[in-house]
């Protein structure tokens, strides 16, 4: 089956984004969140329930921590 390529987007915004969370780069739940979507693209694609949940649910947790990371770095500012 073909993928168009979002295969790869999906594997390589997710080396990216773990990198860049690993440097301490908020930037980093961005690309995991573009990560999560194409994954969840490639499971409509092949009609796979579990990956379209879990992309789903990684998602929402790529959310979580960008909110998170931007309200702890404002509460930071605030304090400084």
């Amino acid at each position: 089956m073909q993928y168009f390529g979002i295969d790869w987007l999906a594997t390589l915004s997710g080396l990216t984004g773990v990198y860049l969370i690993g440097s301490k780069n908020k930037y980093g739940f961005l690309i995991m969140m573009i990560a999560s979507l194409s994954w969840m693209t490639v499971g409509f694609m092949i009609d796979s329930l579990a990956l379209i949940l879990g992309s789903a649910v990684f998602f929402s947790l790529h959310v979580r921590g960008w909110l998170k990371w931007k309200k702890d770095a404002e509460a930071d500012i605030a304090v400084g």
